[in-house]
Formats: C-alpha cells, structure tokens, sequence
C-alpha cells in the first residue's frame, strides 16, 4: 500500500492509500509547489488541440475569504468537469475562461464531496467537449493551467493503470475508496487541480486531484469511471445546486 497525503484548495489534509505499490509512504498536496522547478512543457495550440475545451476557473468563497483558481475541462455542451474541492463554498464570481480570453459565467450544477467532482453550467460556451474514455492507455498529457498563466500547459505522461484508493471526502469526515491512476512525467503546480488526463487527441481518461509533494513529476487522477456518475448528473442539469461549505 502506498500512503498518500495531500491537501485540496481549502489546506485539509487527507491519507490516500493506493494498492499495488511496493514504494514507502511519502506526501502529496494538490496546492504545494514542487521540490524543484518543472519542465516547461508545451503551451496550448497546435501542440494539443485538447488544450481548447480546457479552461481556466475562476471565483471567490466569502466564508472563507479565499478566491479560487483552478483547471477545468468541457466534457458536454455548456458543461465543465472540475474537482469539487475547488468550488466548495463559492458563492460570487464564478467564471470559466477560454485559451482565447472569452469568458462565461457559470453555477454549479452536480457536486460530490466524496469523489471530489462536480460539473458547471456556463451558458453560451461553444468550446468542443472531449469524450470520456474508460479505455486503458498507457500514454496520455496533462492540459491545465498553472496559477496565474494566460495558456495551458500541455504536458506527457507515462500512465499506470487504475488502482484503487483509500481516502477521505473533502471535508476530511466520511472514508471513501476512488478508482485512479498514478501518472509520472508531469509536474503538478498550483492551478492544474481539476485538469484532464488526455489520450488520442479529444478524449479523457481522468481528471487531475492531486500531487506528490517527494517525486515533483508524479500526480494522481481520478479515472474517467470514478467521475462518470458526477457527469452524468450534471449533462442535462440547469439549476444551481448547493456546493459549500469550504474544504
């Protein structure tokens, strides 16, 4: 088992354990920076068409005086696929921004503390969805926004397959098991929580939650299986749902 501990926007600490692992304990945190600098990478356009129906999330939660910056990923028509974590208790601001500039503002529309999924609706967004895939690669990039960055970065992964994991909700209360994949290759920083695991082109095979804080280019992803319930619940959905309070 291998014993992973990382923190979502709001600094709650959780204990993931992962089967199938000979390595011993070491820490992850979906906001801490890496032990050394990350590769570059690529920035969107030509170098990842994927990097168009991904966009960056903005909004601010005033019970917790604490402004939300975070990856999404168009999955369905006006819809976007996020961590929950990260839009736990927003309540005014809530945005979605294209790699063109354009922005639309959204609501919340599925929320689950348990997965740490949850979809918005943001009207008028024309952005292509990428397709969920449960097929099993190997190969995949990671397309999400760093803090503070104008373009997404596009970065190779090596992928493992799914395993499972024993964890916490968001709020650190109810114990939970989730479906994900351990990639190598790609450096998680603040900002790229919620960015998506991309494979052949336009197509999903997870959603970014969380990263190593000893290995700076090993990250975690909830798989496309674990996510597609949020999904579903939120593809035809219009009405806001509650989604606090902070994590």
């Amino acid at each position: 088992m291998r014993r992973v501990v990382w923190r979502g926007a709001g600094a709650v600490a959780l204990a993931v354990c992962v089967a199938g692992s000979t390595a011993g304990c070491t820490t992850a945190a979906e906001h801490a920076p890496p032990a050394h600098p990350p590769s570059v990478g690529h920035t969107a356009g030509a170098q990842a068409p994927a990097a168009h129906s991904v966009v960056k999330v903005w909004g601010f939660a005033s019970s917790c005086g604490r402004r939300t910056e975070a990856t999404g990923f168009v999955y369905a028509p006006e819809r976007i696929l996020l961590n929950a974590h990260t839009v736990a208790g927003v309540d005014r601001d809530l945005e979605v921004v294209l790699d063109d500039g354009r922005r639309f503002a959204a609501r919340v529309v599925a929320f689950d503390p348990e997965v740490d999924a949850a979809v918005l609706r943001a009207p008028g967004l024309t952005a292509r969805p990428l397709r969920l895939t449960k097929a099993a690669r190997t190969t995949a990039v990671v397309v999400g926004y760093r803090k503070g960055a104008a373009a997404p970065a596009v970065l190779p992964a090596t992928v493992r397959p799914d395993e499972p994991a024993e964890s916490y909700d968001i709020y650190n209360r109810r114990r939970v098991s989730r479906q994900v994949h351990r990639f190598q290759g790609a450096a998680i920083t603040p900002g790229m929580s919620g960015a998506p695991l991309v494979t052949r082109g336009d197509r999903a095979m997870g959603m970014v939650f969380a990263a190593d804080m000893d290995r700076a280019d090993v990250g975690y992803a909830l798989t496309a299986a674990q996510i597609e319930a949020v999904a579903a619940a939120g593809e035809n959905a219009t009405a806001a749902v509650p989604h606090g309070p902070c994590s």
